[in-house]
């Protein structure tokens, strides 16, 4: 096996379709979405493609792949996944026997080291702690549990019995009730996934405006992301690598759903609705019941609510994963910086301020 950086190595191409779509890595290592994030965000937030493959010696064939970037911000070269902050899990692209194999070779294990060279720190952060233990592969590596954990919640193959026996009789009643009484005070309230370019390019101007009113930090407020979701979900849509879900009250948008599904699952990533016309509808939380029941009929039984606040994630019953966030230091600078990042909350916020994307 001999282990590369790739500097210019092709994510939309046959060899890491092919890799990822024997059920390699999450959503968010789909090909599209990675193409995407390597050719319009890392230029735009200064970050270079360090891509580490490994490779079959005899013939070349691709056997994993660990997507990095790196990007100097205040004096430090970091080496990181290219997530550039939204990403919400993190991980190397391969099986669970490759990883064995390369986490057992010493000599694999060094030519990976030698990979980062000229960085000051290596920082792996959102690994789900039920994937692979990545601080197998660096050896010093230090980790610390992340600050919001993963939540989602598994159906079964019975919807009315999840939806009775599982969840709270009383929420999904009071949502059953609110249909019904949207529908008679405004018209028609239907739940759907859109794939037509125009009607996702209006849902994404609905969901920057309703996002406005709902988050201090709109991240759909910066040209370079909204761009990018938008121009994604375009052209994910027919692939169903990432799909779209609106809320229409009498033909208007009143809730949006869009997420990441490259791997089968639906990730809610973005969520919004309007809270300023109809908040006493609680749209934003008929779409994940909506969506989650469409899901269902299409034969998919598990729905991801991603990182952060369990707050209304609780209602669906989901089962909580822990996420941990990895550093190799490899200068003395990138030692003060992985100290500061694994013990010191204060500080770690000022650094989220200096350190692009470190969230």
């Amino acid at each position: 096996m001999k282990v590369t950086v790739e500097e210019t190595f092709d994510f939309s191409g046959p060899e890491y379709r092919r890799l990822y779509s024997e059920g390699k890595g999450t959503a968010f290592q789909a090909p599209m979405w990675l193409d995407m994030l390597h050719r319009r965000l890392g230029p735009s937030l200064g970050a270079k493609q360090r891509t580490v493959t490994f490779r079959n010696e005899a013939d070349d064939s691709l056997l994993a792949v660990l997507p990095l970037v790196m990007q100097r911000s205040s004096g430090v070269m970091i080496i990181q996944p290219a997530d550039f902050g939204i990403s919400d899990y993190n991980t190397i692209v391969c099986d669970a026997e490759r990883f064995e194999q390369i986490a057992a070779s010493p000599a694999v294990l060094k030519a990976l080291r030698e990979t980062l060279r000229g960085a000051d720190l290596l920082m792996f952060r959102k690994v789900r702690a039920d994937g692979f233990d990545i601080q197998r592969l660096f050896k010093g590596a230090r980790e610390s549990r992340g600050e919001n954990s993963a939540h989602a919640f598994d159906i079964g193959e019975d919807f009315d019995y999840w939806r009775l026996k599982v969840m709270s009789r009383s929420f999904t009643k009071n949502l059953g009730r609110l249909q019904r009484q949207t529908e008679t005070a405004y018209g028609p309230y239907e739940h759907r996934a859109i794939t037509d370019e125009q009607e996702i390019r209006a849902v994404f101007e609905f969901l920057r405006e309703a996002r406005q009113d709902r988050y201090a930090e709109n991240l759909l407020d910066r040209h370079e992301y909204f761009d990018l979701y938008r121009d994604y979900a375009v052209a994910a849509a027919a692939s169903g690598e990432a799909v779209l879900y609106v809320s229409y009250l009498a033909g208007e948008p009143v809730a949006a759903l869009f997420g990441l599904a490259g791997d089968g699952e639906f990730h809610a990533t973005l969520l919004a609705s309007d809270i300023k016309k109809h908040q006493k509808i609680s749209a934003g939380m008929q779409i994940l019941y909506r969506v989650a029941q469409l899901r269902h009929q299409d034969g998919h039984r598990v729905m991801d609510l991603c990182l952060g606040d369990p707050g209304y994630k609780t209602h669906f019953r989901p089962t909580e994963t822990t996420m941990r966030n990895i550093t190799v230091a490899l200068s003395l600078k990138g030692a003060a910086v992985a100290a500061i990042y694994h013990h010191a909350k204060p500080l770690k916020n000022f650094l989220r301020k200096g350190v692009a994307n470190v969230r």
